[in-house]
């Protein structure tokens, strides 16, 4: 039997929306666009679609008795740098209060659909909010560094500046060593530390520097078994700048040893594990289509029942089902091959009624990789 509860916008002729998963604790979304409900219709003007997503947001939350308060990390999801420009309109009237904010991270990457704007929200039920921030350094948005709320602790994005002067090292693994120094001193702030990170995104400029990420990943975490999940992307928003990295962190306090799980025969090229928990929060790394070392010809009907395979696998090696999933995330190289990813998903998770919430990102795919799954679920702790 299921333990998620779902929740859903319905749209024209009640066909969803949007949709809000509570798992345990837990509430993540979907992917929420500034579609207008009533019609159907998503317009052309980027004010609007930007206006509709916050808005279908606060509609989302309040069909599942929750608020914005309850929310610890919003995620927004553009197509471009020139879009920035419209999300603080609807985020401050979202998020009125300076000191009572959700964290916030922006992504940069192609979206389907003539969309301008998708949005993610991720939170804690019924938990109050507590702002964190790196003492000498901040965001130029409205927006904290990061928050508490329950024992989840959110980051916006993190960067290499150095408090206080705001300089930054030119050379990629002093830039690395300060942007962990700087996520160290954020976690201090929620009363936490290193051993209580979960899953990390780490965007790089370039290949070139992932080297030197690996030195500063095994300094910061020795203990093969005891690391946080990660995801590496190379950010095409990072090419031709100085900053060669940018980080985002979750993290768990107060929910005892981190507990890494593989996948027998899968693994990744980097030192990190397939999936991380703390307590009954499960975050995972990339779960590819294709095992490591095998670059042979596969479509992406044969990558995704790996994938999904896989994805069985690990919830079983965590001690849980695949109805522990709350979230799947689910990167691709060409939206054109949602189809035959989506057979699969079908086929996991059958009922309607009663399936993870679920976002598709064009980014992130590395290599020969069609598809690439990241879950989050809550397991037996």
């Amino acid at each position: 039997m299921s333990r998620r509860t779902t929740f859903t916008l319905p749209g024209r002729d009640g066909h969803a929306l949007a949709q809000l998963t509570k798992s345990g604790e837990l509430l993540l979304t979907s992917s929420v666009t500034g579609v207008d409900p009533a019609t159907g219709d998503l317009s052309p003007e980027p004010e609007r679609q930007f206006e509709g997503a916050f808005h279908n947001l606060e509609r989302l939350l309040e069909r599942a008795g929750v608020g914005p308060d309850d929310i610890g990390l919003i995620t927004v999801n553009i197509p471009g740098q020139d879009f920035r420009p419209y999300i603080n309109k609807p985020w401050l009237a979202l998020f009125p209060d300076e000191d009572n904010r959700p964290a916030r991270k922006t992504n940069q990457y192609p979206l389907p659909g003539g969309q301008l704007v998708q949005l993610q929200a991720f939170g804690i039920a019924g938990r109050r909010r507590q702002r964190l921030e790196i003492p000498g350094w901040s965001h130029r948005d409205p927006l904290p560094a990061g928050c508490r709320i329950g024992d989840l602790i959110f980051s916006s994005v993190v960067t290499a500046q150095q408090p206080g002067t705001g300089n930054q090292a030119e050379d990629a693994k002093a830039q690395m060593d300060q942007a962990f120094k700087n996520v160290e001193t954020l976690l201090a702030q929620a009363g936490a530390a290193s051993d209580h990170l979960l899953h990390m995104y780490v965007f790089l400029r370039d290949r070139a520097d992932q080297p030197a990420l690996i030195d500063v990943w095994l300094e910061r975490f020795p203990a093969g078994g005891d690391r946080p999940a990660r995801k590496t992307i190379f950010y095409d928003e990072l090419k031709g700048r100085s900053s060669a990295v940018q980080v985002q962190f979750v993290a768990v306090a107060g929910q005892g040893r981190r507990r890494n799980f593989e996948i027998p025969g899968v693994g990744h090229h980097d030192p990190i594990p397939m999936a991380c928990a703390l307590g009954p929060v499960l975050w995972s790394s990339g779960i590819s289509g294709r095992p490591v070392g095998d670059d042979s010809a596969k479509g992406v009907t044969e990558q995704s029942a790996f994938a999904f395979s896989s994805l069985r696998e690990l919830m079983t090696q965590a001690g849980g089902t695949i109805d522990d999933v709350a979230l799947l995330t689910i990167m691709v190289k060409d939206y054109a091959d949602q189809p035959a990813i989506m057979a699969e998903w079908r086929r996991m998770f059958p009922d309607e009624s009663s399936q993870p919430a679920r976002h598709t990102m064009a980014l992130g795919a590395p290599g020969n990789n069609l598809v690439q799954l990241h879950v989050v679920a809550t397991v037996p702790a």
